[in-house]
């Protein structure tokens, strides 16, 4: 394809309307590396699209900068060298560095610690996983296991030869993004569509060695500054937090972002898209069936407290109630988009604003009334009554 005008999309547009506005174009492809579209011209240029202007600007290389800053140096000055303002600043600040290696004997127990004072358990945020194929790359596990929504770092374990092992472990920075992970994750594929490549997923046990022999002499533990940890974990927890804000660096949010953001207490999942009326009224018992398969279906994810199908919504709408929300959240990431009898499921959380309907009933989100699942059951009754004639 010549250097013709590039296709473009309108400024923040979400991922899916890129990616349809691209689609015909081989000259553009996703980078992971940045998370952003490019385009390739013939001449070797590549040009990168702004999400948030809706156009398509150039990349600058490290080669270009370098002559760029080149161009404008002046003869004698090193660029690399702060003004002296900023250097003086800097000396000021400057502190000796705080020796961690030494160690130093305590005199006495601590006023503070108590005889009885147990150590304070450390978090687990790993988890190990087998039965990975042994062409496994590092990216693929990182993109999998990106569904928890959290960063993660991966580490693959190999044999005394030096081949892969098919065992990994994957660190988190939050510890609910253990249970997340063990939950979606465990049995799954790890290449959607490949059943060879069905992996276990559980939550990693890291156990202390101990040496024997009683004249060893234990080796002396190294200080730590526990105020200065905490510091620094605060710091990196606020970098997380505001990774995904609207400063340029990060993707921008989408409306199905900022609605899940407000909803992320939620505790109640809608289904839409589950069935069609014309099902329901030619198969009485699809009712019952249904409700009882999407019970089983998300119980795997925590404990499912009501399950409710309106029959009277065109747009087949089923709730699924959880007894915390973290669960809740873990079936929007599961469901949604999943393929049931043909058809696109759309899961979201419930925000407190939408009313659905169904037979002899009004807002049933907080459990299902007992007259009404009387009379449905009654109509059950009737049509197997009549399978007979």
């Amino acid at each position: 394809m010549s250097n013709d005008a590039p296709p473009s999309a309108a400024a923040g547009a979400s991922t899916s309307a890129q990616a349809a506005a691209f689609a015909n174009d081989d000259r553009i492809h996703f980078s992971r590396e940045t998370e952003t579209w490019r385009l390739e011209n013939e001449d070797g240029t590549e040009l990168e699209f702004d999400s948030v202007k809706g156009a398509w600007v150039p990349v600058l290389d490290e080669e270009l900068i370098k002559k760029q800053q080149a161009a404008y140096s002046v003869a004698g000055v090193d660029e690399e060298t702060p003004a002296a303002p900023v250097l003086k600043r800097a000396n000021k600040k400057r502190k000796e560095p705080e020796n961690y290696t030494s160690y130093t004997p305590p005199t006495e127990p601590s006023a503070k610690r108590g005889k009885n004072d147990k150590p304070a358990k450390s978090k687990n945020t790993a988890v190990y996983v087998t039965g990975l194929p042994a062409d496994t790359e590092v990216d693929e596990i990182i993109e999998r296991f990106a569904q928890v929504r959290s960063e993660a770092k991966v580490k693959l374990y190999a044999r005394e030869d030096g081949s892969f092992s098919g065992e990994a472990l994957v660190v988190y920075f939050k510890e609910e993004s253990v249970t997340l992970a063990v939950n979606l994750l465990d049995d799954a594929e790890l290449r959607m569509g490949d059943a060879s490549t069905v992996m276990s997923v559980q939550k990693a046990e890291f156990r202390h060695k101990h040496s024997g022999g009683a004249g060893e002499q234990a080796k002396p533990r190294k200080t730590v500054d526990k105020k200065k940890i905490t510091r620094r974990i605060g710091k990196m927890q606020k970098k997380i937090e505001e990774w995904d804000d609207e400063d340029g660096f990060g993707p921008a949010k989408s409306e199905e972002d900022e609605k899940n953001m407000v909803n992320r207490n939620s505790r109640v999942v809608v289904l839409k898209h589950m069935f069609s009326l014309q099902e329901l009224n030619e198969d009485a018992s699809l009712l019952l069936d249904l409700k009882d398969d999407v019970r089983d279906e998300c119980s795997s994810l925590g404990e499912v407290t009501n399950v409710v199908l309106y029959d009277k919504e065109a747009d087949g709408v089923m709730t699924v109630k959880f007894r915390d929300s973290l669960s809740a959240q873990a079936c929007v990431i599961k469901m949604n988009n999943r393929f049931f009898a043909g058809r696109r499921i759309e899961a979201f959380l419930y925000s407190g604003k939408q009313r659905f309907k169904r037979s002899g009933a009004g807002d049933d989100l907080d459990g299902d009334t007992d007259e009404a699942e009387k009379q449905r059951l009654d109509d059950f009754a009737s049509w197997l009554m009549s399978e007979g004639d």
